[in-house]
């Protein structure tokens, strides 16, 4: 059913702020003056669009009724000067075996309900399982949105466009691990790509210089490592000298000769007096170019060394693979390196101080070459960003696929491995339910493609043109009627008597009535538009404007039934939204009986006309628009004075009286008042009390009738006497303001 009318921007009601008018029952009275509203809320149910901002709330999806409304606007629409109206289906009396098919497909336990039954069911399950997936995604969402905070700084250009939109977030998240189901990377990986990709002061690197190189046997006096450096043989000491190899001693021993004073420095005895020239002798000119050229192959080396130095300690640092400075693999190659460095400078150090020792060097070229083999790699991954560089865009744009993969399949590990472990199985539940409601929705649509035929071979306009015609001349409209449209197939015209079409001819009250009498018919016939869903909300707007009281209580007769099938489930109406400005047919219409079929849940509503300002509904479960008990019996009375008026709905107004009277307020069996009569009378005082109540389950049927002066007369004397019988004749004269001496004269 229809739970809200949130009605924005239409006249009459506040256009900004708007009015709700709801929640709705079954069966909804509005009562308003002229200009207060009424329409417009009519004109909102019918096409709620043309008002910009109102919406219609159903209290469930799964049951939108179509609208059915009857207005000034539908009267007009209905009622065109060519005066041929589309035909109102009902069922024939034909054919038992097609009617009862048409029952086991569209009655109230037929397979087409039972069907639409269990599309609720299953929609119902669809919403939960629904609403399972969303609770499983919630959390993968909300851990993505979270754990943004562990990407690195120089990756945080990858979530521009998702920063403000969780399920965005969410969706990328899923489509990236549908797509890397692994990941074999970090974000500390991706970091020099970053740096090149990411920064907008990112140039194209350098690459890196080999190390200085040195080959050792080119180096002067390095072949003199290799021999004992000493001085000349020629000499008489040299003999001693070698014998004893003591030359590095000796060498060292001559240094302090000028200060020994003519002593030996080395056994401080009396030194010889050529002791001096045959030292000289020894140390020749030979020996002191081998020391020169042992001497300068430790600067050369030396001044390699600090070149070296200065060069591993110059490499920039850069970030990623090919940071030396922070590598593993570099410190420890440049720590051999080093060490094996700092041991040939030592060596060469040791043979200048003792020429005459054999040293063998080590060989830095194999550090020199690990040293460069690392330099060589991070040239090539250099070369690679630059290329990259060269073309930022498709680069950055790759790096950032992989930056979402590592997200995805590092940061998220365990969140998505939770998430794709629980979802398959709720998905699996929701294609098997939706797959339900396919079979099911196709089963209706062959049933209700079934239903159509088989209404074509057994459907009649004719019931319906007998009915409106009967009820028309009942009510004393014989100036027209209504006959089988020659140009519309099993449509309907109306026509004079002479066979003139009368549409443009109508008074206002003939319009109003017999296009309410058409949209009655409508609300029970079938919808010969397939279209037009079966199940409605029934919206009438003032339907007794321009018409006589008689006509008003046949109108109110006839709501009154579609109320009663309402709340029986019969039919095809299930809400009713009524609006009128009359307080004596809202009152009829909105009468509740003691007793009798019973109308469903009711509210009422009253729209107040406000002087400068918009109008307000104000809901209530309470009839707040009441006719005064009084004002039944001034009816009553002026019929006894003019037996002419209000004869039609004389008998109702007589048993309201007597039911609000006797049976709410003196609490009165309706048969024990009957009882009481004998003969004409008793059926008169029957017909009294249960008048309204007869009749088939046509909401046309009971109102077949005409009524006479005679008989007004004799049931005014019955009413009168039904008084008597019940010592309550008092109540009666004084009702019908008689004198008291006219309670001995009855």
């Amino acid at each position: 059913m229809l739970d809200f009318l949130c009605l924005r921007g239409a006249p009459a009601f506040d256009k900004n702020i708007g009015v709700d008018i709801g929640p709705l029952a079954q069966v909804n009275f509005f009562f308003g003056a002229n200009g207060s509203g009424k329409t417009t809320i009519s004109r909102a149910l019918s096409n709620y669009q043309c008002f910009e901002g109102t919406s219609l709330v159903w209290n469930s999806v799964n049951r939108v009724l179509g609208i059915k409304v009857y207005n000034r606007d539908y009267v007009d629409a209905t009622l065109t000067p060519a005066g041929h109206l589309p035909g109102v289906f009902v069922l024939g009396e034909e054919n038992a075996e097609i009617r009862g098919e048409i029952d086991s497909l569209s009655g109230p336990q037929g397979s087409l309900e039972n069907a639409k039954q269990s599309i609720t069911r299953f929609q119902s399950s669809l919403k939960q399982k629904l609403s399972d997936i969303d609770a499983i995604r919630s959390i993968l969402r909300e851990a993505a949105w979270a754990k943004r905070n562990e990407v690195p700084l120089p990756f945080k250009e990858m979530f521009n466009g998702y920063n403000n939109n969780k399920e965005r977030l969410l969706d990328q998240v899923l489509e990236v691990s549908a797509l890397n189901q692994t990941c074999v990377e970090d974000f500390e990986s991706l970091l020099p790509e970053a740096s090149v990709l990411l920064s907008e002061e990112a140039e194209p690197l350098l690459e890196i210089p080999l190390s200085p190189e040195i080959k050792m046997q080119d180096l002067p006096g390095y072949s003199l490592l290799g021999v004992a450096v000493i001085g000349s043989s020629d000499v008489s000491l040299a003999s001693l000298i070698e014998k004893i190899g003591n030359s590095d001693w000796i060498r060292e021993g001559r240094q302090h000769f000028e200060k020994a004073e003519g002593f030996c420095p080395f056994c401080q005895q009396a030194a010889p007096s050529d002791l001096n020239e045959l030292l000289e002798a020894y140390f020749d000119r030979t020996y002191t170019e081998q020391m020169s050229q042992l001497a300068n192959l430790s600067n050369e080396f030396t001044t390699w060394k600090q070149k070296l130095y200065l060069f591993l300690d110059s490499i920039p640092e850069r970030p990623g693979v090919f940071d030396f400075k922070n590598s593993d693999s570099f410190t420890n190659a440049k720590n051999e390196l080093v060490l094996v460095v700092d041991e040939i400078l030592v060596q060469i150090n040791n043979k200048i101080t003792h020429p005459s020792s054999i040293v063998t060097l080590a060989n830095p070229s194999l550090q020199l070459e690990s040293i460069n083999t690392l330099i060589a790699t991070a040239n090539l991954e250099i070369k690679r960003l630059n290329l990259l560089f060269n073309d930022r865009l498709a680069a950055k744009q790759s790096l950032f696929d992989r930056c979402w993969n590592v997200f995805v399949r590092m940061i998220l590990v365990e969140e998505l491995n939770r998430f794709e472990g629980a979802l398959p199985g709720h998905l699996k539940g929701k294609d098997q339910i939706e797959a339900k409601i396919s079979d099911l929705s196709l089963e209706i649509s062959a049933g209700e493609s079934r239903l159509r035929y088989l209404k074509s071979k057994v459907s009649s306009s004719g019931p319906t043109i007998e009915r409106i015609n009967r009820l028309l001349t009942s009510v004393g409209f014989h100036s027209f009627e209504l006959a089988s449209s020659p140009k519309i197939p099993d449509g309907y015209v109306l026509v004079r008597s002479n066979g003139d079409i009368a549409t443009e001819t109508l008074s206002e009250g003939e319009r109003t009535f017999i296009a309410f009498l058409y949209f009655a018919q409508s609300l029970e016939g079938s919808p010969k538009d397939e279209f037009e869903p079966n199940d409605l909300l029934a919206v009438i707007d003032d339907p007794i404007s321009s018409l006589d009281s008689d006509i008003l209580y046949s109108v109110s007769t006839i709501i009154r039934r579609v109320m009663q099938d309402l709340a029986a489930g019969k039919g095809r109406v299930r809400q009713l939204v009524l609006l009128t400005h009359n307080a004596h047919f809202h009152n009829q219409v909105a009468y509740k009986m003691a007793s009798g079929p019973q109308m469903g849940s009711w509210n009422f509503g009253i729209i107040r006309k406000r002087i400068g300002h918009s109008s307000e509904i104000v809901l209530s479960k309470d009839n707040t628009v009441r006719t005064a008990y009084v004002a039944l019996w001034n009816e009553v009375k002026l019929s006894s004075e003019q037996p002419s008026n209000n004869a039609v709905g004389l008998q109702n107004m007589m048993r309201r009286i007597l039911e609000t009277y006797f049976n709410v307020l003196g609490g009165i069996d309706n048969q024990a008042i009957v009882a009481k009569f004998e003969g004409e009378d008793q059926i008169i005082c029957r017909s009294l009390l249960s008048w309204v109540n007869a009749g088939s389950h046509s909401i046309f049927d009971d109102l077949d009738f005409t009524q006479t002066e005679s008989s007004v007369e004799s049931n005014l004397r019955v009413f009168r006497q039904i008084f008597k019988e019940q010592q309550q004749e008092g109540h009666y004269t004084m009702m019908m303001g008689e004198p008291n001496d006219a309670i001995s004269a009855g």
